[in-house]
């Protein structure tokens, strides 16, 4: 295996819930002892670097990114295993600020491939990469390593972490027909990460679900920082250039803190990413420099999360898969930009709440154009079409179009919202690329 267009060829033939959907997984025929016999035969390469473990329903990948660009610039390097890609599988793995290299991913898979035979027969593809980061971070020397869940907690992969700190970012409904219909139940899966004897550091949380990860804290002997509570915040302006605000940790304050994307949530995000790098220097006897604390925040950057593409008309993208999720999009936008109509270009997968999205997310759109990604997971327009009330409607075949459709319809002066699955805003991200649209 000697290109990279080989190596994703066998990664591809992987089963890929992510493509397919959740429909066909068994949680209980999910084994997480079959990675930790494989990660053994690899000399457990997950134990030479000290680790981060975050799980939450929104807001973990930004989270992540904001721990690992704050380690980065206090010196350290630093291992980062996101999901899932908006373009390339390759972004999963990066080593301070860079993806894996080509030649890089074809080696790791060599290699893995020759000390696990038959491996496409055993693992899933979600399970190959999480092999794969772990392996490669400890090929590369790293300091750290940054992990994301990608699915629940208990029974996810990246759960075969030994943490020093763990991270929870806000949980609410979703994968409800995997992970449970009451947010109890999902909390219980996704506090699941909290080992014993580590330190938790939560993003604020309702009620029933701040209760699960107290008393898993309790049942681990864990410690528990609580943004809100422990780590509090302040913010002095918000815009669509991104945010200044002063942050008050458990260890020190941090005043003048910039993050340049736009969002009150990337805020709190941003806090919980400093309790989690407080209590994970802490533990080694590291001594935190706000100065590069402040520089971490304000260098992370994090594709598709209220990114913008182009200015006049504005393209704005990020992920709203879930009710929750969309109003906070919704309320962020309204607050932040200015525009004279809001074009919503929409695409959802068949296995996410499309009617609490579209109940948050339609009323606030002038135009609402609907479409569907090249995945196996992605909803039918006409579906989403029967959500929506009351609004100008077009349906297109792909992504391609709907994006054509909505420049069609926008002013100069106006703003167009790609939102709904990553596979979506990942497409309209890659068309903008290639045909050279700039801010």
């Amino acid at each position: 295996m000697h290109t990279c267009e080989e190596t994703l060829k066998y990664l591809d033939s992987f089963v890929n819930y992510e493509k397919t959907g959740l429909d066909k997984l068994a949680m209980a025929a999910i084994d997480l002892d079959k990675l930790r016999l494989a990660l053994k035969e690899l000399g457990d390469p997950q134990k030479s670097y000290r680790s981060v473990h975050v799980a939450g329903t929104k807001g973990k990948g930004s989270v992540c990114a904001f721990v690992s660009s704050i380690l980065r610039e206090s010196g350290y390097k630093v291992g980062l295993y996101t999901s899932p890609h908006l373009v390339t599988p390759a972004e999963r793995i990066a080593v301070d600020g860079e993806m894996i290299p080509e030649e890089d991913l074809a080696d790791v898979v060599k290699k893995i491939r020759e000390n696990l035979p038959g491996a496409e027969k055993i693992f899933t593809y979600f399970e190959m990469f999480t092999l794969m980061a772990m392996f490669y971070f400890r090929a590369r020397g790293v300091d750290y390593a940054v992990f994301e869940t990608g699915l629940g907690g208990r029974l996810d992969a990246t759960n075969v972490l030994e943490p020093d700190v763990c991270g929870i970012t806000p949980i609410s409904y979703d994968h409800m027909k995997v992970l449970g219909e009451r947010i109890e139940e999902i909390a219980s899966e996704k506090a699941a990460i909290i080992k014993n004897g580590s330190r938790c550091v939560s993003s604020p949380q309702c009620e029933a679900a701040l209760g699960i990860i107290r008393r898993r804290c309790g049942q681990t002997g864990s410690s528990l920082s609580l943004v809100g509570d422990a780590i509090t915040y302040d913010i002095h302006s918000l815009g669509p250039e991104g945010s200044v605000f002063d942050i008050h940790g458990e260890k020190g304050d941090y005043e003048g803190c910039r993050v340049r994307m736009p969002g009150d949530f990337q805020v709190t995000n941003c806090a919980t990413a400093v309790g989690i790098c407080e209590n994970l220097l802490g533990k080694g006897g590291e001594k935190i420099d706000p100065a590069a604390l402040k520089r971490g925040i304000e260098n992370a950057f994090i594709p598709g999360r209220m990114e913008i593409l182009s200015l006049r008309p504005a393209i704005l993208i990020d992920g709203a898969q879930n009710g929750e999720s969309a109003a906070k999009l919704k309320y962020s936008v309204e607050r932040i930009f200015k525009y004279d109509r809001l074009i919503l270009l929409l695409g959802l997968c068949r296995d996410k709440d499309i009617e609490s999205v579209c109940r948050e997310l339609a009323p606030a759109a002038n135009e609402i154009v609907l479409t569907k990604a090249s995945t196996e997971r992605a909803a039918d327009p006409h579906v989403i079409r029967g959500y929506i009330r009351g609004r100008k409607v077009s349906i297109t075949s792909d992504v391609k179009e709907a994006l054509g459709t909505a420049l069609s319809l926008a002013k100069r002066s106006d703003l167009i919202l790609a939102t709904g699955s990553f596979y979506v805003i990942g497409e309209v991200r890659e068309l903008l690329r290639k045909h050279s649209v700039k801010v």
